[in-house]
């Protein structure tokens, strides 16, 4: 999971409120809903934090004026390529030497809110044989500020996302994605890029319920304790016993 700070303990936080993803998992787990997990946080670069989480191949297939919008708010240009090569090569291959895991795309999970969420559907997409599930929360499909005037036309940005899916994600497969967002706050914004991405899935192969989800939370912002308290849903559809 991305933003690693921001997991576990509100001392390391940058905002003093976490996900409490070990409470949510121990609790689960307890249930008997999911299997036992680890659980990685990997820390955020903190003011490169969005050139890292921004996908290369949407930044690419903007126009120059998209574009600059985009540098303006991340800072810099994209370095999510070596990113997700990073995560899905040596930390991967780490992990499974140095901790009891099951290897194998079937045990391996990506997930992250936000930036944290388009960087693991690019990251879920690219890998195919090594993520079979991608948790995607408020997904922040506009790449900037999605304000008028701050940041790139969403209509060409929603054209982006449907030409990579489609030229990317492939079938399920056995995989499964979640997505969601809330409707407050900087959520509110995310309405017409996932309604544009929930008609296109199906048509990929993608079933709603089994393959894919998408919800909105009404009332939600975009902040950890609105994802720490939707967290159960999209653990327990993503890791759910198969």
């Amino acid at each position: 999971m991305h933003d690693g700070q921001n997991l576990f303990d509100p001392a390391v936080s940058g905002m003093n409120k976490v996900w409490a993803v070990d409470r949510k998992v121990t609790e689960l787990v307890a249930a008997g809903t999911i299997d036992p997990v680890i659980v990685v946080g990997v820390w955020n670069p903190g003011a490169a934090r969005a050139r890292t989480y921004l996908p290369q191949p949407l930044f690419d297939a903007l126009n120059d004026a998209d574009r600059a919008a985009v540098l303006r708010f991340a800072n810099g240009a994209p370095q999510s390529r070596a990113y997700i090569d990073f995560l899905a090569g040596p930390l991967n291959a780490q992990i499974d030497r140095e901790f009891r895991t099951l290897p194998g795309r079937a045990h391996t999970a990506i997930g992250g809110s936000s930036m944290g969420g388009i960087v693991s559907l690019y990251a879920f997409a690219e890998y195919p044989r090594i993520y079979g599930a991608a948790l995607c929360l408020s997904t922040h499909w506009p790449l900037a500020v999605p304000v008028a005037g701050a940041g790139p036309d969403p209509a060409r940005v929603r054209a982006a996302w449907t030409e990579y899916l489609t030229r990317r994600l492939g079938r399920p497969d056995g995989r499964r994605i979640w997505f969601d967002h809330g409707t407050a706050t900087l959520d509110a914004y995310y309405a017409p890029y996932q309604q544009a991405v929930d008609a296109l899935l199906p048509r990929l192969g993608w079933r709603r319920g089994r393959d894919v989800e998408s919800r909105v939370y009404p009332g939600a912002e975009h902040e950890e304790n609105a994802w720490a308290r939707r967290l159960g849903d999209p653990l327990s559809f993503a890791l759910r016993r198969r």
